[in-house]
């Protein structure tokens, strides 16, 4: 991973913070990272190493939040003319605190939770509207993620276990 991208090694989330903060980090939000740091996380916890996957996530969710800020992809070549108006540096860094959110909430399955670490620790500058845009943010990964957990069996619970009141 670190050959072929080298910012896909490691968590993410200080590179997300610092992007955050103001400081442009090369490469951080590219398509080529996310498909790096998915295989890489793919492998390590497939492999039983101790490694977790919210770091990951965290950062997965930054760069999907700046692509669809930006409409665009400069690894695939392809540029969209739809959401034009958020293509610039203000609301791409709100995109990412949100996306950072998302993966939070994926991650620990509480939306709330989600919003105060893009609080907290991921962003710089707050205002009462981007609270609750970050909100329905992670409100709709948590509920996309139950929507998909729930279509799978393994994860349905087991009715023999469950009290019978």
């Amino acid at each position: 991973v670190v050959f072929i991208e080298p910012v896909a090694g490691g968590s993410g989330i200080p590179e997300v913070k610092t992007y955050l903060q103001g400081v442009k980090v090369p490469r951080l939000l590219r398509t080529t990272t996310l498909l790096c740091k998915t295989v890489g996380v793919l492998f390590s916890v497939g492999g039983g190493l101790v490694v977790g996957k919210e770091g990951p996530m965290i950062h997965a969710g930054a760069i999907v939040a700046a692509g669809l800020s930006q409409g665009s992809s400069k690894t695939c070549g392809w540029r969209t003319m739809w959401l034009r108006r958020f293509r610039n540096d203000h609301d791409k860094r709100d995109f990412v605190s949100a996306g950072a959110a998302a993966g939070v909430a994926a991650a620990f399955g509480a939306p709330i939770g989600g919003v105060l670490f893009a609080m907290e620790e991921a962003a710089s500058f707050w205002s009462q509207q981007l609270t609750w845009r970050t909100f329905f943010c992670a409100l709709c990964s948590t509920f996309t993620l139950n929507l998909l957990l729930s279509c799978d069996p393994r994860f349905q619970p087991d009715r023999k276990l469950s009290a019978p009141f």
